[in-house]
């Protein structure tokens, strides 16, 4: 079993379907919470819980778990404090709020009175405009670990070539990134800026799960923000200020140095 601390908050276990079965556990009963499970989460819990220096009496270790296409087994572990559950309650009352005010029954009776392919028309308008606004704020919330979570339900690779944009506070830590991934077979590149902050877009050929893998990890431990063929990515390369428009892959991970 492989554990990585993410950061002070955040711990990513990832353990082999092979390492399962030499316990006599299999994916399937993992994910399921099955009975005979109790002893490995009670070990995954005590040291998960030394990693993050977690304290039960007055903090909430959530977790998730998720099987990947060979098999194995990925657990994302959150320390949760007091601060934090306030944090995510303020979130969840902003959406709702926001949704209330993008969806007015206004909206929705202007829907009504439309007929034949308009309605369709304005309804499909309204769904997406409050799909849209769940997903923005979302999205600008996320922890590392839970953005790497919505990537992993979200991103199924249709055709070999994924389009990445990451999110960077400065440029130091595109370079850092950059040198992580150079080696990936990244075919295009390029780097923006867009209010101060820094945006790296990167089409990746390969179909292969192992580095498809290594694509978001790194993106998840370098960046604020990681998103796989999104419009986010084509509103930064309308409005953002170019900075390196080929192979900034490269040049950033010739700056790391």
């Amino acid at each position: 079993m492989i554990i990585v601390k993410m950061n002070e908050t955040t711990v990513e276990c990832s353990i082999a379907a092979s390492e399962l079965h030499e316990i006599g556990l299999t994916p399937e009963a993992v994910i399921s919470g099955a009975e005979n499970t109790t002893s490995f989460f009670a070990q995954l819990n005590k040291e998960v819980g030394a990693q993050l220096d977690y304290d039960p009496e007055t903090e909430v270790m959530m977790m998730s778990k998720n099987m990947m296409m060979d098999g194995s087994i990925r657990i994302f572990a959150v320390k949760l404090s007091n601060d934090d559950i306030q944090k995510a309650a303020d979130r969840i009352r902003g959406a709702a709020e926001t949704i209330l005010k993008t969806l007015t029954q206004e909206k929705v009776d202007e829907v009504k009175s439309k007929t034949g392919k308009d309605k369709g028309i304005a309804l499909n308008n309204v769904i997406t405009n409050v799909s849209d606004t769940i997903n923005r704020i979302y999205t600008q919330d996320l922890t590392p670990a839970e953005q790497e979570q919505k990537n992993e339900y979200s991103y199924q690779p249709l055709t070999e070539y994924a389009r990445y944009m990451m999110e960077f506070d400065d440029i130091a830590q595109a370079g850092r990134f950059s040198k992580v991934v150079q080696r990936l077979p990244i075919v295009d590149s390029t780097l923006y800026k867009d209010k101060g902050r820094f945006y790296l877009i990167a089409g990746l050929m390969s179909a292969d799960e192992s580095i498809i893998y290594d694509m978001r990890r790194a993106g998840v431990e370098y960046s604020q923000m990681l998103t796989v063929n999104s419009p986010e990515s084509m509103f930064i390369q309308e409005h953002g200020e170019c900075i390196i428009r080929d192979d900034a892959i490269i040049h950033l991970a010739d700056l790391a140095k």
